[in-house]
């Protein structure tokens, strides 16, 4: 174990002396870049975001959010939602034995409850379904990554940030492409065409990918190798009514998920560095599936000096799960969500947004009867939110403008829990919560290229009801119902280039106080949402790139800082967690790569090579800080062709020292047993696009 800590210490040391040396890199060129090799170059703060659905330039925004463009994901490897952690300072991404359950948190706000997240995703303006947040990728413009509290313009579980992805648009261009790959872990194809159906008016485009994980995990039992495998077919398609020259747009979007898989193997702490599964003694392997259909239906009218947006979306996902006890316990959810908002611009120097949002629920889990302790049961949850909101922004001056908004929001939830025995017994209670979540910012724009503002902002995490009811009659009458999660945020931060334009840089620093803490208590296997009390967050976030030359680009970036609880315990055991660190929340965050462009003349295009490092802090996995992962480096490198006829190669390798870490870990009786992220994968893909 010192051996591993001093390695350990050895590659933070190492990462942050790599981020150091870019740092001074970027000091060492020329003071100014000439301006041919300024055009050829993409700036992150001149891309057009939506992050406060005010299309704006990311360089004139007031919060802290970090952009990437498909190339960039493309360049890194990244293909699903799980593997933005890679890209984004600050965002963090386990996965705790399933996709399902995976955690995603920033700023030290997570959730325990994966029915309940404290991030929120959406694709082009949809909502995602909080079974569906670990996703695969399909064609993706760019991922907005907003980072603290969006109660305001977003709502209902916002309270850590959001995670916008933007899909490509069809346009009055043929192209497709096909492509693939093989590695030591995966193999994939996938393809898709788009173009105009009638040119100047109607556009489509259609994606379709399957993806085969072969596994790596072997069980100890059996002998079987590779025994957490897994397929992913998923697809879509896009229409696009956008005549030329008209001021109306209406954009059509259907897309299916079928996943078929052997997840949730929690291994023991004997077998964790040989990923090693016993089926014989934790019950048989797991067996896991999980369909999704998504509609959405976004229409757009433009008038003078506003622009009215509608974006209804329809989601259902169906999920089964045969556990290693041997029995099944399927899940059904149906979302529907409306949003109207009206974006206005009132003369020189007023501009804003407001809105309504509406969206329905409905949730069924089925639980069989369990070795004669308990018999079958039911639990529909059914919640409607209703929200309106608005935000307005005025110029003082040229360079300095004031931003305010509020949002409303209620929460109506039911639900009916009934099971045969013990009791029999039949549940049906309902509530409301309400919310308002205000916004204030200053925001001063000091030249074309630098900006700093303050801003306060709050975001909330809805109370209801248990989706899952525990065993004993106590645990069902007594912990259904939990309060809302609320966030309060205040932060500071600046925006600009330095160096003669060479490095592009944000900076921010923020205080984020949590009221009303949820978190699991009661028997694994029996738990239920509760709330704790207070919990605190503060720390310093850099998100950088450096443009050395057209040809070499350093990213750099990072986060410090604490998330604690404040005044909290567990109101049923009376343990108090004052001074613990919150799950899911490492203290120190850092990640660094480097793109270099070889200079040759024998193949028609580029040859790039690629470094990267991320580097997490020590994890803890419960409230009681019992268990963790400790701080953990990964490394990747790859080779890309990118050759002039459309046709791209990838040689890569992820993970290179082959780190062994932990996802998630919980402990039955003296036993702890853990899901483990990935290990060396080795392999190669290509793609033409034509």
């Amino acid at each position: 174990m010192q051996a591993k800590n001093r390695y350990r210490s050895r590659a933070l040391r190492a990462l942050l002396c790599s981020t150091t040396a870019a740092i001074a890199v970027t000091a060492l060129v020329p003071a100014q870049l000439q301006a041919e090799e300024i055009a050829e170059m993409v700036y992150l703060d001149t891309i057009e975001v939506t992050a406060t659905k005010r299309p704006a330039p990311l360089g004139e925004v007031d919060g802290s959010v970090s952009v990437r463009t498909g190339e960039d994901l493309e360049e890194a490897g990244v293909t699903s939602t799980e593997d933005l952690e890679k890209l984004i300072p600050g965002l963090i991404i386990r996965e705790r034995g399933n996709r399902t359950y995976s955690s995603f948190s920033l700023r030290g706000i997570s959730s325990p409850d994966y029915y309940n997240p404290s991030v929120q995703v959406y694709v082009d303006g949809a909502p995602q379904d909080t079974s569906y947040f670990s996703q695969e990728l399909l064609e993706v413009e760019r991922v907005e990554v907003l980072r603290g509290p969006q109660g305001t313009l977003y709502g209902r579980n916002a309270h850590g940030g959001v995670i916008n992805i933007i899909t490509k648009q069809p346009s009055n261009e043929y192209h497709g492409y096909a492509g693939g790959g093989y590695s030591t872990h995966h193999w994939q194809s996938k393809a898709g065409m788009s173009g105009p159906l009638v040119k100047d008016t109607l556009f489509g485009t259609v994606n379709i990918k399957r993806l085969d994980y072969t596994g790596q995990i072997d069980d100890l039992s059996t002998g079987n190798e590779d025994i957490d495998n897994s397929r992913n077919w998923l697809g879509n398609a896009k229409f696009l009514l956008s005549p030329k020259d008209e001021p109306f747009e209406v954009e059509f979007t259907a897309g299916r998920d079928n996943l078929k898989s052997r997840e949730e193997l929690y291994i023991s702490e004997a077998n964790l560095d040989n990923l090693k599964f016993d089926s014989a003694s934790q019950g048989g392997v797991n067996e896991y599936s999980r369909d999704v259909s998504t509609y959405a239906l976004r229409a757009s009218y433009a008038f003078d000096n506003a622009t009215v947006t509608s974006v209804t979306s329809y989601q259902n996902r169906d999920m089964g799960k045969r556990l290693i006890q041997g029995f099944d316990t399927p899940e059904f959810q149906d979302t529907v969500s409306e949003e109207l908002r009206v974006n206005f611009d009132l003369g020189s120097r007023w501009t804003g947004i407001g809105g309504v949002y509406i969206q329905d629920s409905e949730f069924r889990r089925e639980t069989p009867a369990f070795g004669g302790f308990v018999g079958q049961s039911q639990n529909l949850v059914d919640t409607t939110s209703t929200a309106f909101f608005g935000e307005a922004t005025y110029a003082v001056t040229s360079s300095i403008d004031l931003t305010a908004g509020l949002r409303w929001s209620r929460e109506d939830a039911s639900v009916e829990y009934s099971r045969v025995s013990p009791g029999p017994l039949s549940l049906t209670d309902d509530d409301s919560f309400t919310d308002l979540s205000p916004k204030l910012s200053i925001g001063w724009q000091i030249n074309d290229a630098n900006r700093v503002y303050a801003l306060a902002s709050r975001g909330f995490k809805p109370g209801g009801f248990n989706h899952t009811v525990g065993f004993t009659e106590f645990d069902a009458t007594q912990n259904l119902r939990y309060e809302s999660e609320t966030s309060t945020n205040i932060e500071a931060g600046w925006r600009g280039r330095l160096f003669g334009d060479v490095v592009e840089a944000g900076v921010s620093a923020y205080y984020v106080l949590t009221d009303d803490k949820q978190f699991y208590t009661g028997p694994q296997g029996s738990q239920y949402i509760r709330n704790a009390g207070e919990a605190e967050s503060y720390g310093l976030e850099l998100d950088a790139r450096a443009h050395i030359s057209p040809a070499l680009s350093v990213d750099f970036g990072g986060t410090i800082g604490r998330s604690t609880f404040t005044s909290a315990g567990n109101p049923d055991t009376g343990e108090e967690f004052d001074g613990n660190t919150i799950p899911f929340a490492p203290d120190y965050t850092f990640q660094a790569s480097g793109r270099y462009i070889i200079p040759q003349k024998v193949l028609p295009g580029d040859v790039s090579i690629r470094l990267a490092g991320s580097y997490s802090g020590q994890t803890y996995f419960d409230e009681s800080n019992t268990l963790s992962q400790d701080g953990y480096l990964l490394l990747d490198t790859s080779l890309d062709v990118q050759l002039d006829n459309g046709l791209t190669m990838r040689l890569y390798v992820d993970n290179i020292t082959d780190e062994i870490y932990r996802t998630y870990s919980y402990a039955s009786g003296s036993s702890v047993f853990s899901s483990v992220g990935e290990s060396r994968v080795i392999g190669a893909n290509f793609r033409y696009t034509f």
